[in-house]
């Protein structure tokens, strides 16, 4: 049931979702890892939207070079813990939310001991590495969870949306994890964190609600340079893990 606060908080999306979508939401609990450049706009367009709970996998310590593009966070929060900054601003934006942060690295065995806590509804990705993005592939489908991956380099974001064992997964694109996977710092223009984050958000609220066209058996291609927007299709790979434990 919406309090009488929450009904005036969200009456513009309200006008879309109705209030059956909205009460919807507030029962979701969505698995997010990273607070960066992507985790930024992502966390807050989630929780201004009025999901359940979020809970984030975040151990690093903000820095200066930080702030170019990871809009969570202030000059005076430097060296300080990204992921108790995100939680005080998030829950100033909406104390209805239950936010939970993990201070651990994301690996299998903290996710596992995340997931015999938690039924999580969505996971998100918001790392920026290979390693992190094709584990969050494989947790997913081991635990039958919807998710979303995107990356961000320059002007340039990719995405896909992913349902287990019914669309093309992460390593139908890729395969196995790339060997070079060191590229620091990665080049980034700020626009496109916010650009790719907001279209992370768009996803979940989608998978949550299961209305609309999710970017799924499609990699989106973003060029923020060009303004170019592409579908590439993709097609299951009959050899991938995600087929064969279907």
């Amino acid at each position: 049931m919406l309090t009488s606060e929450e009904l005036e908080r969200y009456q513009r999306q309200i006008l879309i979702i109705g209030k059956n979508g909205q009460e919807l939401l507030k029962q979701k609990k969505v698995l997010q890892v990273g607070l960066g450049g992507l985790g930024s706009p992502l966390s807050l367009y989630l929780v201004s939207s009025g999901i359940g709970e979020l809970i984030v996998f975040e151990n690093d310590a903000l820095s200066l070079s930080n702030l170019g593009r990871q809009i969570l966070y202030n000059t005076e929060d430097v060296n300080m813990s990204k992921g108790g900054l995100a939680k005080s601003v998030l829950s100033k934006l909406n104390p209805n939310i239950k936010i939970t942060i993990i201070n651990e690295r994301f690996t299998m065995q903290s996710a596992e001991k995340c997931l015999k806590n938690a039924k999580i509804d969505y996971l998100v990705d918001a790392s920026d590495n290979f390693e992190t993005k094709f584990l969050i592939n494989d947790i997913g489908l081991k635990y039958n969870i919807p998710f979303t991956i995107a990356g961000i380099q320059g002007f340039d974001g990719q995405l896909i949306s992913v349902n287990p064992h019914e669309t093309a997964c992460y390593r139908c694109i890729f395969g196995d994890m790339p060997k070079n996977d060191k590229l620091k710092p990665i080049p980034v223009m700020s626009p496109t964190c916010g650009v790719v984050g907001s279209l992370e958000a768009n996803e979940v609220i989608k998978g949550l609600l299961k209305r609309g066209k999710r970017i799924t058996d499609n990699l989106l291609m973003i060029s923020l340079d060009l303004g170019d927007f592409t579908l590439i299709p993709i097609k299951k790979n009959p050899n991938c893990e995600c087929q064969l434990k279907n």
